[in-house]
């Protein structure tokens, strides 16, 4: 062999590789769902037709331009579009709506439209408090979308439902206002936002979810928010369905804008003493910074509550962890209970 043939040994040419290889390669790389998974779709139209399925099974939206670029494709048919007929239908199955202060919610509605088989659904998002409830055409009650969705995770601001649809009643021969939303549901997480004073649900209804395993209860970081948090936790408690392995109560951010000096005093009080299968759950950024007070009495935190994501668009990748954490604090409390009684 002559040194020039040593100094340039032949090229991988990953183009002689069996097509079905090929595409394994490229749809296993799409689901790692990162920013380099999404740049896979560029490399050629066959490509992309090989992973475009697989990246637009989740849909993390967190601003109003990638809400409209969706939008720009929702309709299959149109000119523009870059997707096949039915793409949206058939493909997409978890949507995360992180803006929770955008008000567009003919946008969201445009968009859960073209994907009525979504099994996870993120929908915080606020609807415009200077309306009346008859006006806003695309909230829960008023808007058919809603209707056809059957999700089993969903997470949802009371105040995108009608009055008369703030209750857990799925069946048909519930009445009019029934609500199908809630028929295969496992996983929910009801978040009260600004200006939801007056907003109640009826937790009567709850023991209607015979799936329900995981409930969650949030809010934003406004005083009224979390207060109207706190009392619909234990309107609910009552009511609380044998399915049930563990209700979280999520903090908001409690560090930033202002700094609640009374933030260890309601998750005190709002935690596994209210009832054994209530977890705590604040933002990580509090919950750091108390071990790093550890001097001062910092560990507490690890007792009472667990660490939570600290912005809505992080949900997408913690989801999971978050409920796998919650079940498993709700556990050890659970044991410590049965250790203490044993010693007694």
């Amino acid at each position: 062999m002559s040194p020039a043939a040593s100094d340039n040994p032949p090229r991988f040419r990953f183009g002689d590789l069996p097509d079905d290889l090929v595409r394994t390669v490229f749809e296993v790389a799409a689901n790692d769902c990162d920013k380099f998974a999404w740049s896979l779709a560029y490399v050629s139209k066959a490509v992309r037709s090989w992973v475009e399925p697989i990246l637009y099974r989740q849909l993390p939206i967190d601003s109003q331009k990638t809400l409209l670029h969706l939008l720009s494709n929702v309709n299959t048919t149109a000119p523009l579009s870059s997707k096949p007929p039915g793409f949206y239908r058939s493909y997409v199955r978890r949507i995360y709506f992180g803006d929770r202060y955008n008000q567009g919610l003919k946008g969201i509605t445009d968009l859960i439209s073209a994907c009525p088989n979504v099994t996870r659904l993120s929908a915080i998002t606020m609807a415009n408090p200077n309306l009346p409830v008859h006006e806003m055409d695309c909230l829960v009650g008023n808007h058919a979308t809603w209707d056809l969705l059957r999700p089993t995770w969903l997470t949802i601001s009371p105040c995108l439902f009608v009055p008369s649809r703030r209750h857990f009643r799925f069946a048909a021969d519930s009445g009019s206002n029934y609500n199908p939303i809630f028929t295969h549901i496992t996983h929910l997480e009801l978040t009260w936002i600004t200006r939801t004073h007056d907003v109640t649900w009826s937790w009567s209804s709850l023991p209607l979810l015979t799936a329900l395993s995981h409930l969650c209860i949030s809010s934003t970081p406004r005083n009224d928010a979390l207060t109207c948090a706190a009392r619909n936790l234990r309107a609910a408690m009552p009511w609380f369905p044998p399915t049930l392995t563990v209700c979280v109560f999520a903090f908001p951010r409690l560090t930033w804008p202002f700094v609640r000096t009374d933030a260890k005093q309601l998750i005190l009080e709002n935690g596994w003493r209210l009832d054994p299968r209530i977890v705590a759950a604040v933002p990580r950024a509090y919950y750091m910074h108390q071990l790093e007070t550890i001097d001062s009495g910092g560990t507490w935190i690890k007792d009472e509550a667990i660490c939570r994501w600290d912005g809505e668009y992080q949900r997408v990748t913690h989801e999971e962890d978050f409920w796998e954490q919650a079940v498993a604090m709700m556990q050890r409390k659970r044991d410590e209970k049965l250790q203490g009684n044993e010693k007694r």
